[in-house]
């Protein structure tokens, strides 16, 4: 056996190597065993590689997520901008229609109480005509006038409760 030495008792040979003069590993097994190493590191390092892979894979749904986030954030705040202007205008419309209503509410009132003085007044020229014999012209035209001034009242009242 041609052997190299290596430290003390442990020889490397053609044969295989031989610790303290025992023969354990022929050269076929530390072949293998050589491959079978190379083969292990390999896969480490393609494991390591698939690793880095996926750390950056994993960056980058990062990314991409964050973005989606932001843009979902800002389009959620667009939103409920959008429906507090909704609800802004929808509280100023309906405001005003009660204020409109409140409004014509009161001109109706107010047209009937016109319209009743004016039935009061109507019906006092009319006991003073009876009682005093009131029928001079100038009566009669104030009566006139204030049967126009209730008819008009009368049919701004109508055309309000049209409305």
């Amino acid at each position: 056996m041609r052997s190299v030495k290596t430290e003390g008792r442990i020889k490397f040979g053609k044969d295989g190597l031989e610790i303290g003069g025992k023969r354990h590993l022929d050269l076929k097994q530390i072949s293998e065993l050589a491959k079978a190493g190379v083969d292990v590191v390999k896969s480490g390092l393609d494991l390591f590689n698939e690793i880095e892979k996926t750390k950056q894979i994993a960056i980058e749904a990062e990314v991409k997520i964050k973005e989606s986030n932001n843009n979902l954030s800002s389009k959620l705040a667009e939103f409920e901008k959008d429906i507090l202007k909704i609800q802004r205008e929808f509280e100023l419309e309906y405001k005003k229609l009660g204020d409109e209503h409140i409004f014509k509410m009161r001109q109706l009132d107010l047209i009937e109480k016109l319209i009743d003085k004016i039935d009061k007044v109507e019906i006092e020229i009319k006991v003073y005509q009876k009682e005093d014999g009131l029928t001079s012209s100038t009566v009669m035209t104030l009566f006139e006038q204030l049967h126009h001034q209730k008819l008009a009242y009368m049919n701004n009242l109508v055309s309000l409760s049209q409305n």
